[in-house]
């Protein structure tokens, strides 16, 4: 990271702090090209060494919030995806009907509104329809 032209390197690509941009060749040339065409009337060469610091880190722990924001979500999904997949597994595992998916979803979403109702959106977004359980 550097703090004169406030650059960090996100997956290998180096990535503007301040409009979040990637620069597509990992050259000095191209970054210092990108803050002086994007950001020349910029406060930023005003600032002191440590006000620029200060502002350094508040942008690298937004960027890393946005980051974290898409991971969460992600996980979220994999989560519902795996648990749709054991819940098939275990239809089927027993010879039970392929419809009966949507039965246990029902039921899950009630014990959820008496146990964990703050996490009903998770219960939700798992599927369990006949055709998601035969797939």
């Amino acid at each position: 990271m550097d703090l004169e032209i406030l650059f960090t390197v996100v997956k290998d690509k180096p990535v503007c702090l301040i409009c979040n941009e990637a620069v597509v060749v990992f050259k000095e040339y191209n970054i210092s090209r990108h803050f002086t065409s994007k950001h020349k009337n910029s406060n930023y060469e005003a600032m002191s060494e440590y006000e620029r610091k200060q502002n350094v880190e508040r942008l690298c722990k937004k960027l890393s919030g946005r980051q974290n924001f898409f991971k969460k979500g992600n996980t979220t999904q994999e989560a519902a995806t795996h648990a749709s997949y054991i819940v098939a597994y275990n239809i089927a595992k027993n010879n039970k009907a392929l419809s009966d998916g949507e039965f246990i979803k029902q039921i899950m979403l009630q014990v959820c509104d008496v146990l964990c109702p703050d996490k009903e959106n998770n219960f939700q977004t798992v599927s369990l329809s006949r055709k998601t359980v035969t797939s």
